[in-house]
């Protein structure tokens, strides 16, 4: 019977929790991991991304061109199975647009086994994706407080640009449907950012 790790996702420092929850073939290299979260969780994915330990030592990441050829390039994503690293950790680092630095606790919730044969199963999450650029944890929380209030707590930049911006984003939201949708039309999962 096919096996699958349920892993559980939430960006770290944003409250109330924003999260998701998927399956994925357990045969998957972490290239497939940083795929399911970043579709689940609606992200672009035109940053640079890696995996970390718990030291946070790189366990696998994207090699580009543009990283600092000082630093020494995480193992190459693609060529790591999850089984590499779990089900001997639980958890792991997921290190998301290293401008923005959006830090997700990775957390393996259970090996199963299912007669349905996928390579991965959106099952359920709360809340919307931050707006990809906005700035971190801190830009997520001005623009919810513009949409809250109204005003712009940095006081920065022309409001209805920065709503408009914005555009029809609601902080609160969550289409589970369509994020299936969206999470079930990437397989196979091709390689990219």
């Amino acid at each position: 019977m096919p096996q699958y790790l349920e892993f559980e996702v939430a960006i770290n420092g944003i409250k109330p929790r924003l999260w998701r929850r998927f399956q994925i073939a357990e045969n998957a290299t972490f290239g497939d991991l940083h795929r399911a979260i970043r579709d689940s969780f609606g992200w672009h994915g035109g940053h640079l991304w890696e995996f970390w330990d718990s030291r946070r030592s790189a366990i696998a990441g994207f090699v580009s061109e543009f990283m600092d050829p000082f630093d020494e390039p995480p193992p190459v994503a693609e060529q790591v199975k999850l089984t590499s690293h779990f089900p001997r950790s639980r958890s792991c680092i997921y290190y998301y647009d290293f401008g923005d630095s959006w830090m997700h606790a990775v957390k393996l919730r259970e090996r199963v086994s299912s007669s349905d044969r996928f390579h991965r199963r959106l099952l359920a999450g709360r809340r919307a994706c931050p707006p990809e650029d906005c700035g971190g944890v801190s830009g997520y929380y001005r623009f919810v407080e513009i949409l809250e209030t109204g005003v712009d707590p940095w006081e920065e930049d022309d409001l209805v640009g920065l709503l408009d911006w914005l555009g029809n984003w609601d902080p609160s939201a969550f289409d589970l449907k369509l994020r299936q949708r969206i999470f079930d039309s990437n397989k196979p999962l091709a390689a990219e950012f």
